[in-house]
């Protein structure tokens, strides 16, 4: 039977209030103790803003780490604006959630891994830039994927 509902969807939206709610937690009072998030996300999806040499480094697909060198964070009902530093040199970011791919807190071993299925029209020619972000490397042993959960067709 085909899924009219959109069970995959609204799941899916769930595991992104996840990421919301943790980021609310630090907005005001920052990260406690030694919490960290690493969040990948698409860099040329819809509303996503970052440097144009951000851009051109990452192409596809980007990988930050919210832990020492960021400076502010405003989390909003559907994206988040960062200010990250690179080279001692401050970055804005912003961020839908729907763009992101990946969201973990490694300090606890939390992860998520999100399916981003796109068309390639939902796409942008070219991302709106601010400025850059830091790297950190997921090595994806505790990522839950939401395709595990799924029941074979």
């Amino acid at each position: 039977m085909q899924d009219l509902i959109g069970y995959d969807e609204i799941v899916e939206d769930s595991m992104r209030l996840v990421i919301y709610e943790a980021l609310k937690k630090i907005e005001k009072s920052g990260l406690p103790g030694k919490h960290y998030f690493v969040v990948g996300f698409i860099t040329k999806f819809p509303g996503v803003q970052l440097s144009q040499a951000l851009v051109d480094k990452h192409p596809e697909e980007m990988i930050i780490a919210i832990q020492y060198q960021f400076k502010s964070i405003l989390v909003e009902h559907d994206q988040f604006r960062i200010v990250l530093y690179f080279a001692g040199k401050p970055e804005k970011l912003v961020i839908p959630y729907r763009a992101i791919t990946s969201f973990a807190d490694p300090s606890v071993n939390f992860s998520l891994k999100f399916n981003v299925n796109y068309s390639e029209d939902d796409f942008q020619e070219e991302p709106q830039t601010s400025n850059q972000a830091n790297e950190a490397n997921i090595d994806g042993s505790n990522i839950i994927s939401f395709a595990d959960f799924r029941k074979p067709k």
